[in-house]
């Protein structure tokens, strides 16, 4: 067999995927092209500068250059997760390595828009990436948002400022989450219609998915919500009242109760009916992700081979003890809530299947046991069970994902379409499970069969278990004292180098910490007066994509920030002063800071890392005392910090636990 691919790169495992104008041909037993043609036999398919030229009956087609012989093969075009969160460079592999080459980020930051144009390129190998924006959340009981990170949305005014500057940056859909309010929600509608951009995600947990629709939301995830409104009148009253005490994930409140899950799993089928038809005559789209809360609530198999596949930390979390969102609960609970969800959301699938209404393919991988590119497989089954047919299922997966975003040049095997293709040894249409292992892989014109897909994922488990790497520390700057070397754990888990060095005078104090992980190395460095307060900081965080650079300087009563991005973006703000430094301008600049602070406070404190994440202005957040530990209360989380000025601390946030000690104590 003649293979078109070229010497391998730097990258173990990776070829050099420099798109070649020499025209290939691929031999395939059977071709399910997603278009009019159907299913095709014994055909050739040219590919050359990363593109299909030509696909014809064998026996018509005179072939010259290399040659990939896939006779006893089926081909398809590449597959689509669309509900992805995609963090470094592992995860992408990952998917390709699975036959997925267009993925929906749906939690955005500026280094996903640089490897969407990377990828295009040609310059990368990875999925075709389309990207939301960051999470427009609103405030929630705790007075947060629910993740971290997030933009948090509270009116129309800041929806219409957010939408403006996520779509002059080139984000092509705009999230909501789960606290948004009615008038926040609007907001964003009105300026996703102004600007162009679905607004899609959660339904907000205070709407039914109509009023949402009313709104100008396009796109649900999850099937969340889809009960509000279509439940029978005395379960409606009843999940009313539950969550009228107050949302939270904590024992009593929590969504995923027995006495919730009840609640909202005794539906109305006509309502639901009603919805569905709604949506598929307004265009609605759905994407169900059902193996989230299959794995959330039930199915987790720490015996799983494909934990070598994921970063160690990470699946730490996944454990059901520090998890936030179901750690209150037992596991009898979470079984029975489980069997609950199961059924109430293939009721709710197969009412939108039914109908015709738009529906979308996703995994949401990094929840619980969700994992990147061989997981979309899984949710393909578990969509069976609401009726849809595997020859179905393949067409939203690839066709019908690509039409979706308005990829005309995606989604098909068809002369002037992106060589992005799959090859299996089975039959997809007679069963999803046929698109499990790929036998070969084509990505933009570069052929990857079986052996190079296996030191994909070979590469994948290197990335996700490298060490930091203190070598990738810079020296302490002549005339700072070296405070200490230190590790960092996260749930036990070593996650970071860091290096802490200080120097004083002139009635100033500067802090600097140098913390390498896998994906590059930070650089906070902060300077605080003799009252605690923040006079400058210069933040720079340098991953492989390239360098995000943050710089904070006071002038009497104001502080100038600018944020430059690794996408090339900057944004300019102004913040009132004085304020504390928040934790990510430095842990042990912000303990120094507490102790010279002249009160006990609560202090206002300026955090950068929402900003820097969604590229938004930064919102001052609060410090306070809790006993031995102070709180930082921000837009986006609520932080624990304990610890000392000579850099032993510990850190507790959601889904985040970590422990900073001297290294080799």
């Amino acid at each position: 067999m003649l293979l078109a691919w070229r010497p391998p790169s730097a990258h173990p495992g990776l070829e050099d995927h420099v798109n070649d104008a020499t025209p290939t041909t691929i031999l395939a037993g059977t071709v399910l092209s997603m278009t009019d043609r159907g299913v095709l036999r014994d055909q050739a398919i040219t590919v050359a500068d990363g593109r299909i030229t030509r696909v014809a009956p064998r026996a018509e087609h005179e072939i010259t250059g290399p040659v990939v012989d896939w006779r006893d093969r089926t081909i398809l075009p590449g597959l689509a997760d669309c509900h992805v969160h995609v963090e470094d460079r592992a995860d992408m592999l990952g998917y390709l390595a699975h036959g997925v080459t267009l993925v929906r980020n749906m939690r955005g930051k500026p280094w996903h828009l640089d490897w969407r144009r990377r990828v295009a390129e040609g310059a990368e190998l990875g999925p075709y990436v389309v990207t939301s924006t960051a999470m427009a959340d609103g405030r929630g009981a705790p007075g947060t948002t629910v993740w971290p990170d997030s933009a948090q949305i509270t009116d129309r005014a800041s929806a219409h400022a957010a939408v403006r500057r996520w779509a002059e940056l080139g984000y092509q859909q705009v999230k909501a989450y789960q606290w948004l309010s009615a008038e926040a929600l609007k907001g964003l509608g009105e300026a996703c219609r102004d600007t162009g951009l679905p607004l899609v995600g959660h339904c907000p947990q205070a709407l039914t998915v109509h009023q949402a629709i009313d709104r100008g939301q396009t796109g649900f995830e999850h099937l969340n919500n889809y009960e509000y409104g279509s439940l029978r009148p005395a379960s409606q009253e009843r999940l009313d009242a539950f969550f009228a005490q107050g949302f939270s994930y904590g024992r009593g409140r929590n969504r995923f109760s027995p006495e919730a899950a009840q609640a909202a799993s005794d539906i109305d089928d006509h309502k639901i009916a009603a919805l569905a038809q709604r949506m598929a005559a307004e265009n609605i789209t759905s994407c169900p992700t059902l193996i989230v809360l299959d794995r959330l609530l039930g199915h987790r198999d720490f015996t799983d081979p494909r934990l070598r596949l994921t970063d160690p930390v990470l699946a730490r979390t996944w454990r059901p003890e520090n998890d936030f969102r179901i750690m209150a609960l037992t596991p009898g609970e979470l079984q029975g809530t489980a069997d609950l969800f199961h059924e109430r959301s293939r009721r709710i699938l197969a009412a939108l299947r039914d109908a015709g209404a738009p529906v979308l393919v996703g995994t949401d991988t990094h929840n619980a046991f969700v994992f990147h590119g061989s997981s979309l497989v899984e949710e393909l089954e578990l969509m069976t069970g609401a009726g849809y047919t595997s020859a179905e299922l393949v067409r939203l997966a690839t066709r019908g994902a690509a039409d979706y975003f308005g990829l005309t040049d995606r989604g098909r095997v068809d002369a002037g379409f992106v060589a992005d293709l799959v090859a299996v040894t089975g039959d997809p249409l007679a069963s999803v499970a046929a698109l499990k292992d790929p036998a070969a892989v084509v990505v933009g014109g570069t052929v990857l069969e079986r052996p190079r897909l296996d030191a994909l994922l070979d590469e994948v488990e290197t990335l996700v278990h490298a060490e930091p790497d203190r070598a990738r520390l810079r020296p302490v700057p002549s005339g700072e004292r070296l405070v200490g070397e230190y590790e960092r754990t996260n749930f036990g888990r070593t996650d970071a180098a860091t290096r802490i060095s200080s120097h004083s005078g002139g009635g100033a104090t500067t802090w600097r910490e140098q913390i390498a992980t896998r994906h590059g190395v930070e650089t906070r460095t902060t300077v605080i007066d003799a009252s605690g307060h923040l006079v400058s900081a210069d933040i720079e965080r340098r991953r492989a994509e390239g360098v995000d650079v943050a710089t904070v300087r006071r002038h009497g009563d104001r502080y100038t920030v600018r944020l430059s991005t690794l996408d090339g973006s900057e944004l300019d703000a102004e913040v009132p002063a004085p304020l504390l430094p928040g934790a990510d301008l430095g842990v042990a600049a912000l303990l120094a800071a507490a102790r010279l602070a002249p009160d006990h406070g609560p202090w206002p404190v300026l955090s950068l890392g929402a900003g820097l994440a969604n590229a938004l202005p930064p919102v001052p957040g609060t410090l306070e005392r809790d006993g031995d530990e102070l709180v930082q209360r921000t837009t986006d989380a609520i932080v624990r910090i304990a610890g000392d000025v000579a850099g032993e601390y510990t850190v507790q946030a959601p889904m985040v636990q970590l422990v900073h000690r001297r290294a080799g104590a």
